[in-house]
This record gives C-alpha cells, structure tokens and sequence, in this order.
C-alpha cells in the first residue's frame, strides 16, 4: 500500500474563496477571492495575480506559492472536483 503526504493543499470555500494551506501548520499561504467573476490571487510579498476562470485561478496558486516559499519546489494537492465548480 502506498501513502502519499503533500506539503501544501488548496481548499474551496464556497464559490467565491479558495485558500492554499501549508499541511504542516495549517498557515494560508495564498487566497484567491472572485468579485465580479474576476479572481484575485494573493500571496503575502507577492503582486497579485487576476484570472477569469477558476483552473487560471488554481494555477496562479501554485505560482504564487512557489513564489513565496524557500526552495525550488513543493507538492500540492488540488482536489478532485475543484474545477467543476462554478
């Protein structure tokens, strides 16, 4: 049996919030938000980023996050479904 640990994971919040937690101390390292159909990426130190559409959305987290942390990689967990949503 495998067992498969990831340091980051994004969570939905809704329709309109998604935040990307560190798993290891549960911190918000990025949020992104949409008003007016527009999301709005933010990362603490970093520009924000906009998208239109929610998977634009996820991948600016992950951009972001790299952006954010020490180091040259991570592994984050985006769950299944996320894209369905509105």
């Amino acid at each position: 049996m495998f067992d498969v640990a990831t340091s980051h994971q994004i969570v939905a919040f809704g329709n309109e919030m998604m935040k990307l937690f560190e798993c290891a101390t549960a911190a918000v390292v990025v949020t992104a938000t949409r008003a007016d159909g527009v999301w709005t990426v933010h990362a603490e130190g970093i520009d924000d980023v906009t998208a239109i559409d929610r998977g634009v959305a996820v991948t600016a987290m992950t951009s972001q996050l790299l952006a954010a942390i020490p180091g040259t990689g991570c592994s984050t967990t985006v769950p299944h479904g996320i894209f369905e949503l509105p």
